[in-house]
């Protein structure tokens, strides 16, 4: 498991039970249980956590957590 997947996975960890289940194809509200209440939640602490903005552009994109990794890829977080 590569170190930003594996700090994705213990970050949202903090909002849901994660699993060895969980990959990057889980989606965060069918899969991980979260409501859409939760995953903006997640968004404005993950902006603190590793000190970037998220636009609500980018928000809506956020479905699955490959898309969490690939954001904050793009975002340049390690």
């Amino acid at each position: 498991m590569n170190g930003l997947k594996e700090r994705v996975l213990n970050f949202l960890g903090e909002y849901a039970e994660i699993d060895d289940s969980v990959n990057e194809d889980s989606q965060l509200i069918a899969d991980l249980g979260l409501s859409s209440l939760s995953v903006m939640e997640i968004v404005n602490d993950a902006e603190d956590v590793f000190s970037i903005t998220i636009n609500d552009d980018e928000l809506t994109g956020l479905v699955t957590v490959g898309d969490v990794i690939n954001l904050l890829e793009k975002k340049g977080v390690q």
